[in-house]
């Protein structure tokens, strides 16, 4: 059995910097940043493992510029091997 995870997330950042800030969220494995609405930057976070998205969200903060994230959704897709399909 195999899963993949996508996150949403709403980062708030200072407007005066939420351009860089959004790139260095886009520069980061597994991220992408589809608005960015005057320091409302709005990111997708996928994988393979939940575990990794808490320390990966995170990690956001350590962003300068960065002063909040917040997880708005989170949808798990399980690949069980052992169920037949058709």
């Amino acid at each position: 059995m195999s899963e993949f995870n996508v996150c949403g997330v709403l980062v708030m950042a200072s407007p005066t910097v939420s351009s860089g800030v959004a790139d260095q969220l886009n520069a980061l494995d597994g991220v992408e940043v589809h608005a960015n609405d005057n320091g409302k930057i709005i990111v997708t976070v996928e994988g393979p493992n939940d575990k990794n998205f808490a320390t990966k969200i995170s990690e956001f903060s350590n962003i300068k510029g960065v002063l909040s994230t917040s997880l708005v959704y989170h949808e798990i897709d399980v690949d069980d091997a052992n169920t037949l399909i058709g």
